[in-house]
């Protein structure tokens, strides 16, 4: 049995077996030629909260954009 642990890249904690989550592929060009990287993040809702940490992190990515063609 192959079991894979990701860290969810918003919060930090583990994204355990069962939960839901997005992945977001990273393209970094490189001298070295690798490949993509990927961040993971919950997709779900922890008690008390009011955005997934995905949302939180699209919340974020717009409003840099926002700020970048304000400039």
């Amino acid at each position: 049995m192959f079991i894979c642990s990701y860290e969810c890249a918003d919060c930090r904690s583990q994204i355990a077996a069962g939960e839901r989550w997005v992945r977001e592929k990273i393209y970094e060009p490189a001298l070295s030629g690798d490949g993509p990287r990927y961040h993971r993040y919950h997709a779900d809702l922890f008690s008390g909260a009011d955005m997934s940490c995905w949302e939180k992190h699209q919340m974020a990515q717009e409003v840099a954009r926002m700020i970048a063609r304000a400039a």
